[in-house]
């Protein structure tokens, strides 16, 4: 079974002129363990279809997949609770833009620490040994479960 499993995924967003196709049949699958790099032109559908995944798009966008599936769970029927206990703890994206990424206006600490506390429920000294010793590498994240 595949970590991470997208068939078929279609975005639409309504406009004057008419519904528009921003995604039109995605399809890919991602196995523990393995990295996946999507490239593409500006404008091709590579954060939209992310976002799709994430369901972080605006209200205003009509999401379609045959299968949408992170370890097993069907991202499309989650409740937006449920989703966000998945989105920033087991599914992230990285933006190529870090002012789209972090908050200039809080520290990156204080950035990291509301992570921890949120998906990890760990209390303010915990947050805060974390992350002062946090690297990409050696951050283990406990499987979902």
């Amino acid at each position: 079974m595949s970590l991470f499993e997208i068939e078929n995924l279609v975005v639409e967003f309504q406009t004057a002129a008419g519904p528009f196709r921003a995604v039109d049949g995605v399809s890919m699958k991602v196995n523990a363990g393995e990295v996946l790099a999507i490239v593409g032109e500006s404008g091709s559908g590579k954060s939209v279809s992310m976002l799709a995944a994430m369901g972080l798009l605006p209200w205003t966008a009509k999401v379609t997949a045959d299968k949408l599936q992170f370890n097993g769970i069907d991202l499309l029927g989650l409740s937006p609770s449920d989703r966000r206990k998945i989105v920033g703890k087991d599914i992230a994206m990285i933006f190529q833009e870090p002012v789209a990424s972090l908050n200039p206006c809080f520290t990156v600490g204080f950035q990291i620490e509301e992570v921890l506390r949120i998906h990890l429920g760990l209390d303010k000294k915990a947050r805060r040994a974390r992350s002062s010793c946090l690297t990409l590498s050696a951050f283990p994240i406990p499987p979902s479960g």
